[in-house]
């Protein structure tokens, strides 16, 4: 499961269903020299890209908004905004919601645009529907496990162990050595591991399994199930407790950011937040289920950017202008530096903190990343992803086995087709 911690792009908890009578893609905005933007991020991290965009381009300005707490309700705030005519220029278009977005003629077709140019395949392909690119992805997100090295050295170790149960060996060691949390996952992002294994067993397959599941070919109980077992170890050994399904990722961040929580589920985007924290801190490795396994991580392109397919005239061509400055160098390096996320263009070579260097080096430049949304049914993406942090919950709770929690989401999965 990637981990919702993630404070960008596309971990979406809330179900969304966008509906055939979305009539109301105008623009919120009349003032032509205008943009208005809608993003599932603070300003505050989109400010430097702002004012860079304004400065490059006098007489536009940027008119920004997001959600309460940005990442919550971003999907639903869309779908509200579309629904009642408000929606923006342009949006953070997440991938689940794509093919509504296409079928009602909200996404401008980016794909002959001249500064799709330096858009990799990759990136296209997620932001694709029959063919043509409806959003512009221009950065790629990976999870990996932040680590305070000065609590795991309590222990005798240095960096986070390749194997799981090695992994799960050295959490007991810490408890031993007096580290009180050695380890915690937010209640929407249980199972941070499971993609990682599930996206190795894939690479070895002629399809994902999460799309032999979509396709009928096998079932969430028969292959979930063993991932979602080896996950309750963590429970089954003592090394993280029911809590976790009352702790939300603000929780869980501050609890490492204080120097109180050993090892979490993080990314690139929680760098500054770390070192602004003082910490003596790294990212490391997703554990693998067996020695040898290739290392995968849960990741993807990041969602795109979208334009109104209701704008023209120089409303659409300033639009056009503010994906091209995203997507030139110098609006690269401000997202990177603002939002924190890893620019991924043939354009731009991006410099990594090297704190994570250890992940991007595996996973990034690998490819070697596993989204399992992409392998399921179109239409449901967002429920059926909650629903697996749902079922997690209840076996962390104790009330459900990891077989159990897994036939449940056959039966979700059922109600979505």
């Amino acid at each position: 499961m990637r981990s919702s911690i993630k404070k960008t792009a596309i971990g979406c908890a809330t179900t969304i269903a966008v509906v055939a009578s979305l009539a109301g893609c105008g623009s919120s905005s009349a003032n032509e020299n205008e943009i208005t933007f809608f993003a599932n991020n603070t300003q505050d991290n989109y400010q430097k890209l702002i004012d860079g965009f304004e400065a490059a381009n006098p007489g536009l300005t940027i008119k920004f908004s997001t959600t309460n707490g940005a990442q919550a309700g971003y999907q639903q705030t869309l779908q509200t905004r579309i629904s009642g005519g408000q929606l923006t220029d342009v949006f953070v278009a997440p991938p689940e919601q794509l093919n509504d977005l296409v079928k009602n003629n909200c996404v401008k077709d980016l794909t002959d645009e001249p500064f799709m140019d330096v858009i990799g395949d990759t990136n296209k392909e997620q932001s694709s529907v029959d063919g043509r690119v409806y959003s512009m992805s221009v950065t790629s997100w990976t999870n990996a496990f932040a680590y305070n090295k000065d609590l795991l050295a309590k222990a005798g170790y240095d960096n986070i162990p390749e194997t799981w149960d090695d992994f799960v060996r050295m959490l007991k060691d810490l408890k031993d050595a007096g580290v009180e949390t050695p380890y915690l996952e937010p209640k929407a992002g249980l199972g941070a591991m499971v993609e990682s294994w599930i996206g190795y067993d894939s690479s070895t397959a002629d399809k994902s399994i999460d799309q032999q599941i979509t396709d009928g070919d096998t079932t969430f109980e028969q292959t979930y199930g063993e991932y979602y077992a080896e996950w309750a170890k963590l429970f089954d050994e003592g090394v993280m407790g029911s809590e976790v399904t009352g702790l939300g990722d603000d929780q869980v961040r501050t609890e490492f950011a204080s120097g109180r929580l050993a090892v979490m589920p993080s990314g690139y985007w929680d760098v500054n937040t770390f070192k602004e924290a003082g910490l003596n801190f790294a990212f490391g490795r997703l554990p693998m289920l067996h020695e040898g396994d290739t290392p995968y991580a849960p990741g993807s392109a990041d969602s795109g950017y979208a334009i109104n397919a209701k704008l023209s005239g120089a409303k659409l061509e300033n639009a056009e202008k503010f994906l091209e400055y995203i997507a030139s160098e110098e609006g690269l390096k401000l997202l990177q530096e603002g939002v924190g996320l890893i620019p991924a263009t043939k354009n731009y070579t991006p410099v990594i903190d090297e704190t994570f260097a250890e992940p991007y080096e595996m996973y990034i430049s690998t490819g070697n990343l596993y989204l399992n949304t992409l392998g399921w049914p179109t239409t449901g993406r967002s429920a059926l992803r909650a629903e697996t942090f749902a079922q997690l919950q209840q076996v962390a709770l104790g009330s459900e086995t990891p077989a159990e929690a897994a036939a449940n989401l056959d039966a979700k999965i059922k109600t979505l087709s």
